[in-house]
């Protein structure tokens, strides 16, 4: 039910942020030769074709305040600039004279009430930090010490790949990064976030031979949401009291000012040119074993390089439920990460 709510308000505020769009920017507009166009649509620049178009931003990393500091390790809070908004996030720094690379982490949902910086990347980060990869984690805009996000809640979901890409493009602003080892996650919302960022870069190696962000060796994915708006909205609907009909007839007239398959990742799979790891829980309650299921044969099918591993009796976060096992919670999360390092060190040294 909590899921519920969470849906609702989110889709609540996309409406209404859709609603103000569509009466106060859309417009016509007269040529000097008398022809009539539309004026864009606020959102209509989070496209795949556009995003794919778009030249990535780069800004100066500023590291703030020492946040942790450990014998392996020290955690810091920083800063950069996307979209004309100062977001904050969390840098490991290992502390090695030979570092591995640099993994870039997109969390997942998370409520802002409690939230801190780190919250969904850090202990995930912490284990990559100890075998010698910096990992940068951003909080996103309107969380941490970050500035506000789009009043739209449209707006909001849709600009969090774009702030993906700036970062990844500010990456050379940090003598420490090697910016020929750059690997990405994701977990839960934030795997559907880095499959947009994989699915942008890799059409523009496509189209122009490079995809202007130095060299992204590979991404691993925890649980990602792979369904498309307004499916993984409507697949919660069964748990309202009208059965979800509130929730359909305002999709319809969101889906009449915008073409939602234009935002959607499951229509630019094919675009993806980096390795994959996806890592799925059986009794997964937030996302499905089926998504990820039909991920992998999508991915098989276009002959996409992966690896998929299921965990029978893990949940979400890849840990076992009671049901599974009275312990071993902690060991099927140490197998999942613990495999991701397996992965980026050997990604690196097939390179």
């Amino acid at each position: 039910m909590k899921k519920l709510w969470i849906v609702i308000s989110v889709l609540a505020l996309v409406i209404a942020g859709f609603l103000y769009s569509k009466t106060s920017n859309t417009q016509e507009m007269v040529d000097p030769k008398g022809e009539v166009g539309v004026v864009e649509k606020p959102y209509d620049k989070y496209s795949f074709e556009r995003l794919v178009e778009r030249e990535d931003k780069p800004s100066v990393i500023e590291l703030g305040e020492e946040i942790a500091k450990t014998p392996e390790y020290s955690s810091y809070v920083f800063y950069y600039t996307s979209e004309g908004r100062r977001i904050s996030g969390q840098l490991n720094l290992p502390n090695l004279s030979r570092l591995m690379g640099v993994v870039v982490m997109a969390r997942g949902y998370v409520e802002k009430d409690g939230y801190t910086t780190g919250t969904g990347t850090r202990n995930a980060a912490a284990v990559y930090a100890k075998n010698g990869y910096i990992t940068i984690a951003p909080d996103f805009s309107g969380y941490g010490q970050s500035d506000p996000e789009d009043s739209n809640a449209l707006g909001a979901r849709l600009v969090k790949p774009v702030e993906m890409l700036d970062l990844i493009a500010s990456l050379s602003s940090l003598p420490q990064v090697d910016l020929t080892r750059v690997y990405l996650w994701g977990h839960s919302n934030g795997g559907q976030i880095i499959l947009s960022v994989a699915e942008v870069l890799g059409q523009r190696l496509k189209a122009n031979g490079t995809s202007g962000q130095g060299r992204i060796l590979g991404a691993t994915l925890w649980a990602p949401v792979s369904k498309p708006f307004p499916y993984n909205i409507l697949f919660y609907t069964d748990e309202a009291d009208d059965q979800g009909k509130w929730l359909r007839s305002e999709i319809a007239k969101f889906e009449a000012d915008y073409d939602v398959y234009k935002y959607s990742i499951d229509r630019h799979l094919d675009w993806i040119q980096i390795p994959l790891v996806v890592h799925q829980g059986t009794v997964d309650d937030a996302v499905p074993v089926e998504w990820s299921r039909e991920l992998e044969t999508r991915l098989k099918e276009q002959g996409k390089s992966y690896k998929y591993y299921e965990y029978p009796g893990a949940d979400h976060n890849m840990r076992l439920q009671p049901t599974a096992a009275q312990s071993g919670g902690q060991a099927t999360w140490n197998t999942v990460v613990g495999r991701d390092v397996e992965w980026f060190n050997s990604v690196a040294t097939q390179d």
